[in-house]
């Protein structure tokens, strides 16, 4: 919600180098304060076995989770990563109101992860996870294919939908390993999702748009995030 507020703030009597300027100077303040007041333990945690990461690694349904977390990323990190530079480059809005419009759209998404949440404990994960990677495909399909009209309803209501994974894949995160492998799987799943959700997507859309196609890039990871709803069959 607040990246691209902070962004349009500095921009607006800044360049673009100063913004990242502030996230340093804001990243090397907060670790001095925790430095001095932070409540960390002063202790090494417990050493994992090399069986461990066997054991998990030969588990089908942690390269499931694994894919299934990258698509989850790319339908929130991934798309948002280039959402701002698509409405203007695309759709012709104004860079701040293509900020201002971005980070209003995650508002109501603070509601929806606890709504995410009911509905895993109320049905189960995988039917939530089958239905939100279906919709939120859907609509980050529509997102890429919107006319300037409808992309603004869109660019809404997608990430409300998209949200909605974390609480279901979390939950089937802990239902697919044992008690002492949970913090390893989960150590593994997260940063792998992350390479691809977050760094291949936004890497992919615009790939797309330097051949004249955000939209393009966009439908296609749109397309890629449906898959989602057959895999989770297999976990």
């Amino acid at each position: 919600m607040v990246a691209p507020l902070i962004c349009e703030i500095v921009l607006h009597w800044f360049s673009w180098r100063v913004v990242f300027m502030v996230l340093g100077v804001g990243a090397l303040l907060l670790g001095a304060i925790f430095a001095r007041f932070g409540r960390g333990g002063e202790f090494s945690g417990q050493s994992v076995g090399y069986s461990s990461y066997g054991g998990i690694l030969s588990n089908p349904s942690f390269w499931i989770l694994v894919i299934l977390f990258s698509l989850g990323i790319s339908s929130t990190l991934g798309v948002y990563t280039m959402l701002p530079i698509f409405l203007v480059a695309e759709h012709g809005m104004l860079r701040s109101r293509a900020n201002a419009l971005v980070a209003l759209s995650r508002v109501a998404g603070v509601g929806m992860t606890l709504v995410g949440g009911w509905a895993t404990d109320r049905f189960g994960p995988q039917l939530v996870l089958r239905l939100v990677f279906l919709l939120t495909g859907a609509t980050t399909l529509f997102i890429g294919f919107a006319s300037s009209l409808w992309v603004e309803v869109a660019v809404f209501v997608q990430p409300l939908l998209a949200v909605c994974f974390f609480p279901a894949g979390l939950a089937a995160l802990s239902m697919v390993s044992s008690s002492k492998q949970r913090n390893i799987m989960v150590s593994l799943t997260v940063p792998f999702a992350f390479l691809i959700g977050g760094g291949g997507a936004p890497t992919l859309i615009g790939f797309f748009g330097d051949l004249g196609s955000f939209g393009g890039g966009i439908a296609l990871v749109g397309g890629a995030i449906t898959t989602g709803a057959v895999l989770t069959g297999f976990l």
